[in-house]
C-alpha cells in the first residue's frame, strides 16, 4: 500500500495514472500540502462539496490553472487583444451572477434541446466516413470531431474552420496543467488573441446582421438592472464555451469506450439495454472525470479536516478523487453502469459554478453511444496500435488516441 510521500502529482507516471495517489491522500493526508508547492489538495468528496459551496471562504478568482496568474510576458502577448476578464469559472458573488444570468439568455435548454437532430446526423456522418474501413482511431475521427462540429454550429461560425477551432481550443486548455514549456506558454497566448480577433469580427458581423446562434444571442442578452456583455466580456465567454463545449465531452467519449471495452458483461449490457446509456454516462463521468481539479483561494483563514489553511492560500478541489471516494460511493473503484448514485459524481462541479454545459455534454455523450453501439458490433482494441497514455496535465485528462476494429452492424 504506497503512502503520499512516495507520490508528486506532477511526475509524469502520477499525472498517467493518479488514482493510487487520490487513494493515499485520502486514506492518509486528505488535506495535504505538497512539498515545494504553495496549495493544498482537497480530495475527499463531503470536504470538497464544502469548498464548492462555501464561496464566503473559497473564492474562484485564482485563475483556473496551475500557474495562477499568468507571467508577464503572457499578458503583454493578450494585451494585443482583449485581456482576461474575471466572467464565468474565475469569479464570485456578486459579479458572477450577472454574467450567469446573461449566459444562461443563450444557452437556454430550449437550444441545448433544437441540437439534437443536428447531433445525430453529425454522429451518423462522421461512422459513415470509417464504417467501410473496419477500423478507426476514435479520438481523432469521432470523438473530437462530433463536440466541435455541434458547437461551431451552436456559434454559428463556418464548420471549414474546425481545425482551427480545435487548435484554439488545446492552446487555451495547455497552459492549465502546468506541464508545458514557457515558449510553449507565449505559443498559446498568441493563439488566445488569434481567437479573440477572429470571433470580434465574428461579433461585428451580428450586430450588422443578426443570426439564430449564441453569437447573436449573447449581444441581445439582457438583464434587468444590468448593463450588456462588452465584447471583451463576450470573448471570454466564447472561449470558455468553445473549450467546454468540446474538450471534455471528446475525453468522456474516448474514456468512456475505453471503460466498456476493459468490462464486457457491461458492455453487453449496455448494448441489450440502451435504456442504460444514460447512467453509463454518469458512471463514466464519476470514474473517468476529464476535469480531474479546479482551484480556489482561501478568502480567510479557514481550516478544512483538522488542517490549517491560511488566507491568501490556493486550493485544488480534486473532483476526480472525490468521485472515487469510498465514504460516498461503495467499492468506488469499480466500474458498474447501474449503479444507483452514479449521477452524485462531481465531475461538473456543484453550487454556482456548475457546469453550464452539462446538459448538452450529456445528450452528446448520450448519441455518441446510441450511435457507435448500433452501427458497430463487436468493438475490440488494436492492440499494437494502443498504448492509452494520457495528455499530461494535471487538470484535464484524456486519452491521445484510441484504436478500434469492428465489425459492421
Amino acid at each position: 500500500m504506497s503512502s503520499v510521500a512516495d507520490f508528486h502529482p506532477f511526475a509524469p507516471e502520477t499525472v498517467e495514472c493518479p488514482y493510487p495517489f487520490y487513494a493515499a491522500m485520502r486514506r492518509d493526508a486528505p488535506v495535504y500540502q505538497v512539498p515545494g508547492m504553495d496549495f493544498f489538495i482537497i480530495s475527499r468528496y463531503e470536504d470538497i462539496q464544502r469548498v464548492l459551496l462555501d464561496t464566503e471562504t473559497f473564492s474562484s478568482k485564482t485563475g483556473p490553472g496551475v500557474r495562477g496568474q499568468p507571467p508577464k510576458e503572457v499578458m503583454d502577448i493578450m494585451a494585443q487583444g482583449w485581456l482576461p476578464v474575471d466572467t464565468l469559472l474565475t469569479n464570485d458573488p456578486p459579479s458572477h451572477r450577472r454574467y450567469r444570468g446573461l449566459v444562461n439568455k443563450a444557452f437556454t435548454p430550449r437550444r441545448v434541446a433544437q441540437l439534437e437532430p443536428s447531433i445525430r446526423q453529425i454522429a451518423h456522418e462522421l461512422v459513415d466516413a470509417f464504417i467501410h474501413d473496419g477500423t478507426v482511431e476514435l479520438v481523432q475521427q469521432f470523438a473530437v470531431p462530433l463536440p466541435l462540429t455541434v458547437i461551431a454550429d451552436a456559434l454559428g461560425v463556418p464548420r471549414a474552420d474546425l481545425p482551427t477551432f480545435k487548435r484554439w481550443s488545446d492552446d487555451a486548455v495547455a497552459p492549465l496543467g502546468g506541464m508545458i514549456s514557457f515558449e510553449r506558454e507565449l505559443e498559446c497566448a498568441r493563439s488566445v488573441v488569434e481567437f479573440q480577433h477572429y470571433f470580434a469580427a465574428k461579433l461585428d458581423e451580428r450586430r450588422a446582421s443578426p443570426q439564430d446562434d449564441i453569437l447573436t444571442d449573447l449581444i441581445h442578452a439582457r438583464l434587468e438592472g444590468e448593463t450588456p456583455l462588452s465584447t471583451g466580456e463576450m470573448l471570454n465567454i466564447l472561449l470558455q464555451l468553445l473549450v467546454a463545449g468540446n474538450e471534455t465531452t471528446t475525453n468522456l467519449i474516448a474514456s468512456a469506450m475505453l471503460l466498456l471495452l476493459q468490462h464486457p458483461q457491461q458492455m453487453a449490457a449496455v448494448r441489450a439495454d440502451p435504456g442504460l446509456i444514460p447512467n453509463f454516462i454518469e458512471e463514466a463521468l464519476r470514474l473517468e472525470s476529464p476535469v480531474q481539479g479546479l482551484f480556489r483561494m482561501a478568502k480567510v483563514d479557514t481550516e478544512i479536516g483538522g488542517v490549517r489553511i491560511p488566507a491568501g492560500s490556493r486550493v485544488v478541489i480534486m473532483y476526480a478523487s472525490g468521485n472515487r471516494d469510498e465514504a460516498r460511493f461503495a467499492d468506488a473503484e469499480r466500474f458498474d453502469i447501474c449503479r444507483a448514485n452514479a449521477k452524485d459524481h462531481l465531475a461538473f462541479g456543484a453550487g454556482i459554478h456548475y457546469c453550464l454545459g452539462a446538459p448538452l455534454a450529456r445528450l452528446e455523450a448520450k448519441i455518441a453511444f446510441e450511435t457507435l453501439l448500433s452501427r458497430l458490433h463487436n468493438i475490440r482494441l488494436v492492440p499494437e496500435k494502443n498504448d492509452f497514455t494520457h495528455t499530461p496535465s494535471f487538470i484535464l485528462r484524456g486519452l491521445k488516441a484510441l484504436h478500434l476494429q469492428f465489425d459492421r452492424a
